[in-house]
C-alpha cells in the first residue's frame, strides 16, 4: 500500500516477521511470554504504526504536490487558450477593418472616376461644338460667267433630310450627368443627385455608367434613412446588372439594411448569397465574418 525505499521495506519486513513468533507465542501460551517480550512487541507495533503514518504523510504530500502541478498546468493551458482566442479575435477584427477600408477605397475610386468623367464631359462638349460654316469670299464670282460677262449664280442646293432618330440626345452626356450627380451627392443634395442619376439611366440606358448610377441612387436613399426604397434600389442593381462591379456591394448593403431593421434571418440569407454568387469579392469575406457573429 505504501511506497518506500528498499532499505525501509526490508527493515519494516524484518520487524513484521519478528512479531510473528511473538504473536504466535502469545496466542498459544500467553503464560510463557515475559514482560520484556510484550514490551518488545508493543515497541515494534508503535514503530510500525509510526512508519505507516510517516508513509501516509509522504504519500499525501506527494499527492498534494501532484495536484498543485496539475492545477498550474491547467491554468497555463487556460491562459494559452484565452490568449489564442484573443489573438484570433484581433486578427479577425483587423481583417474586417482592412476589408471595410477597401470598400471605402472603392468608393473613393468611384468619386475619382466621376472627376475623370467630368473632364471627359468637358472635352466632349468642346469637341461637339461644331465650327460655323465658312462664307464664300465677297467680290468673287460664285460660278462661271454668262455670255454677257456677268457671273452666274449656281442653283440653290436642296438641303438633305435630317434623321432626328439618329441624332444623339441633346443636353449633357452620361459622363457629365454622372459627375454632376456625384458632386450633388457629396454636397448632401441627395434628391438632386438622384434626379441626375435617374436622368442618366433614362436617357442613356446602355451606358456603362448605368449600374453605378443605380447603386448611388440606393446610397442616396440610405442616407435619407429611406430603408425600404434603398433596399429596392440595391436589389435593382443586382437583378439588372448582376455582373457589374457594384453588384456584390449592393447585395451586401441589402443584408446590412436588414440587420439595421433587426431582420437577422433574411440578412443571413443575403450574406450567404454574397458568398455563393461572388466568392472572390471583398464583400464575400465581410459576409463570412458577419455570419460568424450571427451564429
Amino acid at each position: 500500500m505504501f511506497t518506500a525505499t528498499p532499505g525501509g521495506l526490508t527493515m519494516r519486513s524484518h520487524r513484521v516477521w519478528r512479531l510473528v513468533p511473538l504473536v504466535a507465542l502469545l496466542a498459544t501460551g500467553g503464560c510463557f511470554a515475559t514482560r520484556g517480550d510484550v514490551r518488545i512487541v508493543q515497541n515494534d507495533v508503535l514503530t510500525l504504526r509510526s512508519e505507516m503514518l510517516r508513509q501516509q504523510q509522504q504519500h499525501q504530500e506527494s499527492l498534494t504536490q501532484t495536484m498543485r502541478l496539475l492545477q498550474v498546468a491547467s491554468d497555463s493551458l487556460s491562459r494559452v487558450g484565452a490568449r489564442t482566442v484573443s489573438i484570433q479575435g484581433d486578427v479577425r477584427g483587423e481583417m474586417r477593418a482592412i476589408r471595410e477600408q477597401l470598400l471605402q477605397v472603392q468608393t473613393l475610386l468611384g468619386q475619382s472616376q466621376a472627376t475623370i468623367g467630368r473632364l471627359r464631359a468637358e472635352l466632349e462638349a468642346r469637341n461637339n461644338a461644331a465650327p460655323a460654316p465658312a462664307l464664300p469670299p465677297t467680290g468673287q464670282p460664285s460660278g462661271p460667267p454668262t455670255a454677257s460677262g456677268s457671273p452666274r449664280n449656281p442653283p440653290a442646293a436642296t438641303p438633305a433630310p435630317v434623321d432626328t432618330a439618329a441624332m444623339p440626345p441633346t443636353g449633357p452626356g452620361p459622363n457629365q450627368l454622372f459627375t454632376n450627380g456625384m458632386d450633388q451627392l457629396n454636397r448632401g443634395s441627395t434628391s438632386t443627385a438622384r434626379t441626375l442619376f435617374q436622368e442618366l439611366i433614362t436617357t442613356y440606358p446602355t451606358s456603362d455608367y448605368v449600374p453605378d448610377a443605380q447603386y448611388w441612387i440606393a446610397e442616396s436613399l440610405a442616407k435619407e434613412n429611406n430603408l425600404a426604397a434603398a433596399d429596392a434600389a440595391y436589389a435593382a442593381v443586382v437583378s439588372a446588372h448582376p455582373t457589374s462591379a457594384k453588384a456584390p456591394t449592393a447585395l451586401y448593403k441589402r443584408a446590412q439594411l436588414l440587420l439595421r431593421q433587426n431582420n437577422a434571418t433574411q440578412a443571413k440569407q443575403l450574406f450567404e448569397q454574397v458568398i455563393a454568387k461572388y466568392p472572390r469579392s471583398n464583400e464575400a469575406a465581410l459576409a463570412e465574418e458577419t455570419l460568424k457573429t450571427l451564429r
